[in-house]
């Protein structure tokens, strides 16, 4: 399960607003994309097991480990 305050720290770490995720996951590099509404579910704990390659992309856009995004 993701922890959305660990989510929300990394991303305001980087300077990033939700709408900067959602922009970034538009990059055909990346196989899925996250909406800002879905992050912001994501960040309030609203949802809580998104796809493994959400998660996939939400580490590598917020330079961290998929293991930093987990509440443990």
């Amino acid at each position: 399960m993701l922890n959305g305050k660990k989510i929300r720290e990394y991303r305001l770490n980087l300077g990033y607003t939700a709408s900067d995720i959602e922009n970034l996951t538009k990059n055909p590099k990346y196989e899925t994309s996250i909406s800002k509404s879905y992050l912001e579910e994501l960040e309030r704990g609203d949802k809580r097991n998104p796809s493994f390659q959400k998660v996939i992309v939400l580490a590598n856009i917020l330079c961290c480990k998929i293991d930093d995004l987990v509440i443990q």
